[in-house]
Parts: C-alpha cells; structure tokens; sequence
C-alpha cells in the first residue's frame, strides 16, 4: 500500500472515531511504529489530526478546513470509483469538442484518458491537469491568475475574466458536496465563483462526482441541479436518489465498480 493511500485510510479512521493508537495501526496496515508515526507526521502538518502519547485524536474541523483538504490526499480516495467515472465521462467528448475540465481528482482522470486526442481543444483552471497534457495531441489552454495551494487550482478575477471571451462544448464539474434537495456545492467561494463562469460558457455542463460527496457538507450552494445536464457517479447510488434527480431533468450515468454500496 502506498504511504498516500494508508495516510487516506487513516484520515477516514479519524473522520469516523475520535482517537487511533499507533499499535492499532501497526497491525492493521502491517508496517513498522516508525512508518505509521511518519504518516501520522504528514496528516498533523495538513490540521487532520494532532499528535499525543501513543497515537492521535481528531483535530475539530471547521466546514470548509473539512472540505479543504489537499489535493494529494484526495487524489488516492476512491480512486476506482474517480476512474471509472473518467471513463464513461469521456465517452461524451465528441470530435473537435472544446471541453472545460475543473479543478478536481476526478477531473484528473479525465485528462489523463484524453491525451491523445489530437481533435481536442482542452480549457483548464487545473494544475496537475494541465501538467498531464502538456506535451500532450491536445491543443492545451490554462487559465492564469491566482493559484490555490490546497486544490492546485486557478481561481480570482483574472481567471474568471479569461473565460469571458471562450465557448466550450462540454464542461466536467467537480463539486466538494452534493445534495439531492438543494444542488452542488462548494465551501471555497473562489472556487464556486469560477464553477459558475465555467458552466455560464459551456453548452453542456456534467458533473463528475463519486457518492461518497453525497454523504458531506458545504456552506455554499453554487449550482442548482436544473442547471445540470448529466451526473455521473459510481453504482453506489441508489435508486431513490437517482429518480430524484432525473425528477429534476437530470441524466444521471453510473459507471460500476464492484464491492460499493449504496449511500
């Protein structure tokens, strides 16, 4: 197991229970003390945890700081689930389309399926994304202005003002919750505020999210889900919540993965 994927493991753990004690953990994950106090380093650094004698206890987490956690521990958190939600999202891409993909793990699977697509006009505020293809068949365009070091992103007024001038044919939405009763959300207002000028010039805007974003919470509400043409999530959703969201005029995709539940 990568140390990436184990300190993901232990952050859920600490999301769930108060407390977990390096020898419990030594035995579950089967490593030594010294490579578990080493993980237990890295997550006191990011605020998920904080250190004490012989383990750890959850750090009190604001909303935001919840949702806000870095890029590389979210990139290795259900990544089969991210993966195969990539690939039925690229399915839709058309020839010669513009596609938008934001900021986002599961976006970043995306882009990494779509390398060789010479047809392709590619507009990201993304930048590990945007790492991915460069040097790529994809005619590349990256948003600039301020960068955000959580999410490596590209956010602020300048960013915004970018995409006033371009049209894509299809937008890939990443959103840090979702909510069957009042939409898609973010708890980063910057953020939302680019989500907003990214779906204002796109012709169809999906969604990418696995079910689990089901199952949190963020303050700010900054899409409607009549304002969405298709959700593609995992096969973890269940069927009362896809038929209330086709109820709402949403196209909602599954792309399966085995061993999920419903939420």
């Amino acid at each position: 197991m990568l140390s990436q994927e184990r300190q993901t493991r232990i952050a859920e753990m600490m999301s769930k229970q108060r407390m977990v004690k390096v020898a419990d953990l030594t035995k579950l994950f089967s490593v030594s003390e010294m490579t578990i106090r080493r993980d237990l380093d890295v997550l006191e650094k990011k605020g998920i945890l904080k250190k004490v004698y012989g383990g750890a206890v959850a750090k009190r987490l604001t909303i935001e700081e919840m949702q806000d956690i870095p890029i590389q521990v979210r990139s290795v958190n259900r990544i089969a689930e991210k993966r195969a939600i990539a690939e039925r999202a690229v399915n839709l891409i058309q020839p010669n389309d513009v596609v938008i993909l934001d900021a986002g793990t599961t976006t970043l699977e995306i882009a990494r399926l779509i390398r060789h697509r010479s047809d392709l006009v590619v507009i990201t505020n993304s930048i590990p994304a945007a790492y991915e293809l460069t040097g790529s068949a994809v005619t590349l365009i990256i948003l600039g202005g301020q960068v955000r070091g959580t999410s490596h992103s590209v956010v602020g007024a300048k960013a915004n003002q970018f995409l006033s001038d371009l049209v894509s044919s299809i937008l890939f939405l990443g959103a840090a919750s979702l909510s069957i009763e009042q939409g898609i959300m973010n708890s980063n207002l910057d953020e939302s505020e680019i989500k907003r000028h990214m779906m204002d010039h796109s012709e169809k805007v999906v969604v990418v999210s696995d079910t689990s974003k089901f199952q949190s919470q963020s303050y700010h509400v900054f899409a409607r889900w009549n304002e969405i043409g298709t959700l593609i999530t995992d096969a973890g959703l269940s069927f009362e919540s896809q038929y209330e969201l086709e109820k709402q005029g949403v196209e909602v995709l599954t792309a399966p993965v085995t061993n999920l539940s419903n939420f």
